[in-house]
């Protein structure tokens, strides 16, 4: 069948739309796809790079930061007694309580019948201090505490510690006794935490008045903390162990 001139022209038109539409479908729409791909996969890497730009950022103190809080770890920790065995901590409480008389601030507590509990653990409770303010609703409900004004409330999440517990009766004198109990916030380990205090006749109630009671305390401790170099080479080990492997 012959076609006329406008029907050769129409079907000329069909194909060029055909032609360009096949090569769109074949050749620029997988270009299309494949630019927006390599373009979402820049973006994907430029942010992987800002976040590890931003983590060498932040470790480029990371050596000052570890010896800060080693430091401040230390420190806290210093507070308490290091662990140790049972006849030790027995030592140390009879220091505590009989502090030589020659030395400035001396005492002495004579303990009758020092009694002293197996190594144990014992909870500690942990504090929250509310000021003297008064709390919205919305702060209440939060805090999920309504404590009076500018009272220490105890939260959640105890923490069990490794202590002694001791128990005895003693004599002394009233200003001894005030002295050691002094003497035990003043030390340099500050976690011998006297549990109970029974003063059988105050007397006279004079600083030199002869007391007699019985005293019970908690000594609580943890473990010492290693050098920071000495974590640093157990790392090491670590990792030539596991290269081994």
């Amino acid at each position: 069948m012959k076609l006329n001139a406008r029907e050769q022209l129409v079907l000329v038109v069909v194909l060029v739309i055909l032609v360009w539409v096949g090569g769109i479908v074949a050749f620029i729409k997988p270009s299309i796809d494949a630019v927006r791909d390599a373009s979402n996969t820049l973006s994907d890497k430029e942010m992987e790079l800002a976040t590890k730009q931003q983590i060498i950022k932040d470790d480029e103190n990371l050596d000052e930061d570890v010896e800060k809080a080693y430091a401040k770890a230390t420190e806290t920790a210093n507070i308490f007694y290091p662990r140790m065995i049972q006849h030790k901590a027995a030592t140390i409480m009879q220091a505590e309580l009989d502090l030589d008389n020659d030395i400035k601030n001396g005492y002495e507590v004579q303990n009758l019948d020092l009694a002293l509990s197996n190594l144990g653990a014992s909870t500690v409770n942990r504090y929250v201090y509310i000021p003297s303010n008064v709390q919205t609703n919305l702060d209440t409900i939060v805090s999920k505490v309504t404590p009076a004004e500018g009272e220490a409330v105890i939260v959640q999440n105890n923490i069990n510690m490794t202590a002694y517990s001791f128990s005895f009766n003693f004599t002394t004198t009233k200003k001894d006794l005030m002295q050691f109990l002094a003497n035990l916030q003043s030390n340099e380990h500050k976690s011998i935490v006297v549990n109970g205090l029974n003063i059988g006749d105050v007397g006279e109630n004079k600083e030199d008045t002869e007391w007699s009671g019985s005293m019970s305390l908690t000594m609580y401790m943890v473990p010492e903390l290693p050098k920071v170099e000495e974590v640093d080479k157990k790392d090491d080990a670590a990792k030539v162990d596991a290269v081994a492997e």
